[in-house]
C-alpha cells in the first residue's frame, strides 16, 4: 500500500494543495517585503553596522546611543 493510496483513501489529498498554497503565499509576501516594500535607507544603515567601532549603538529605528 502506497502513501498516494493512504492520502486518497482518507481524503486528505486536498490539504496537501491548501499547504502548498499556503507556503507558495507566504514566500511570495516575504520577497515582496524584502525587495518592494522595505525602505532602501534601513539597508543603508545595516550594510555598514559590521563596519562600526561600536560606540554607537545603532538600532533600525533610530533610537539608542548618543550621536557623534
Amino acid at each position: 500500500m502506497k502513501l498516494s493510496d493512504i492520502m486518497s483513501a482518507a481524503g486528505l489529498t486536498s490539504w496537501a494543495e491548501v499547504g502548498l498554497l499556503v507556503s507558495f503565499i507566504t514566500f511570495i509576501a516575504i520577497v515582496a517585503y524584502v525587495f518592494v516594500i522595505r525602505s532602501r535607507s534601513s539597508y543603508e544603515e545595516e550594510r555598514n553596522l559590521p563596519l562600526d567601532n561600536g560606540d554607537v549603538a545603532r538600532r533600525p529605528n533610530g533610537g539608542g546611543g548618543k550621536k557623534s
